[in-house]
């Protein structure tokens, strides 16, 4: 970490005589240090052709971390350090805010390769699509981007065919704000395959006064299927509850969050059968506890008896040692 020099003032001429000694009492000698945060340096790849996209490299030496530019770029939870100069090419990522990034990534999965790391989400609302930025351009997802106003976003396949949700994405001057999924301001637009569903779902409200939950929601499901659309809304469900972990982790979630969140959890019948499966766990968890307290009593209560063997062994031998003593004064 940089450091700055604190500063020294210069020596007065006859500081050590007594006339002086006033006058150098009221300099005041400053204590602190300023630390400057530690920025990623650039590196290009001296075996990559010059135009490619990922030949450009960020590197932190004192954490041994490197990123490539876009990847840094399109993150959804990262910003530069400092505004962006167009006539300097270097980016100004400074290393603290990468490594909360790669620790936010660790809890994200990437919705082409499954694997964690997937620090860019598409930027349109409610949706919970998220990439590694490489695997989002081979999932067709589409980037835009503002080199002027510094805005890097990606929309997804199924978004990005959408005009207006592309423009939106593209004029958007909505800044992002550090460790948020940014979103974009605008109407949602949706999908056919979601109009359809909301179609499918408001007859549902509708009819929900009238007949009883089977009635309604059988057909409901049976729709969906003859729709082609069932493994969509299966899809959409666990998108959602992937999302709770990297909410119920972010220390900014507020109180309504995990009202909706608990509600989601606790309200929903689907989950009966993992809370009965939970609750055996914790009862299997305090079964294990009182198990390995009752060892532990067990064994603090030998090692008490071998302390108290312990003591008697020395005192018999202090009191052989004393009566061996006795009797060689007595001869």
């Amino acid at each position: 970490m940089a450091q700055a020099s604190p500063f020294r003032p210069k020596r007065v001429d006859g500081a050590g005589s007594p006339e002086a000694q006033p006058a150098q009492e009221l300099l005041i000698l400053p204590t602190g240090v300023f630390q400057v945060a530690e920025k990623m340096e650039k590196r290009t790849c001296a075996l990559c052709p010059k135009d490619v996209e990922y030949n450009v490299l960020y590197f932190a030496q004192s954490e041994n971390i490197a990123a490539h530019e876009n990847c840094l770029l399109y993150s959804s939870g990262l910003v530069e350090s400092e505004d962006h100069d167009p006539l300097n090419p270097d980016r100004s990522f400074d290393v603290e805010s990468v490594k909360k990034e790669i620790q936010r990534g660790r809890k994200l999965k990437c919705k082409f390769c499954h694997k964690r790391g997937a620090t860019v989400g598409c930027d349109l609302k409610n949706c919970n699509k998220n990439y590694h930025f490489f695997c989002a351009k081979k999932d067709d997802a589409v980037p835009q981007s503002d080199g002027v106003r510094g805005i890097y976003k990606l929309l997804c396949q199924q978004h990005a065919q959408f005009p207006n949700s592309a423009q939106s994405a593209k004029f958007s001057g909505v800044k992002r704000k550090r460790g948020r999924k940014k979103h974009l301001s605008g109407n949602h637009i949706q999908s056919p395959e979601t109009m359809k569903c909301n179609t499918f779902v408001s007859q549902v409200k509708e009819e929900h006064g009238r007949h009883t939950d089977a009635t309604v929601k059988v057909p409901f499901l049976k729709k969906c299927k003859e729709a082609g659309l069932l493994n969509y809304l299966l899809e959409e469900i666990l998108d959602k509850v992937h999302s709770i972990p990297e909410k119920l982790m972010d220390e900014t979630t507020s109180e309504s969050d995990y009202e909706e969140i608990g509600s989601a959890l606790f309200d929903c019948r689907l989950f009966e059968d993992i809370f009965e499966n939970f609750q055996a766990a914790i009862e299997k968890k305090i079964h294990a506890s009182q198990q390995r307290r009752q060892q532990l009593k067990e064994e603090i209560e030998l090692l008490q008896d071998l302390k108290q063997t312990l003591c008697s062994f020395q005192e018999n031998r202090d009191l052989m040692s004393s009566s061996t003593s006795v009797s060689s004064l007595s001869y």
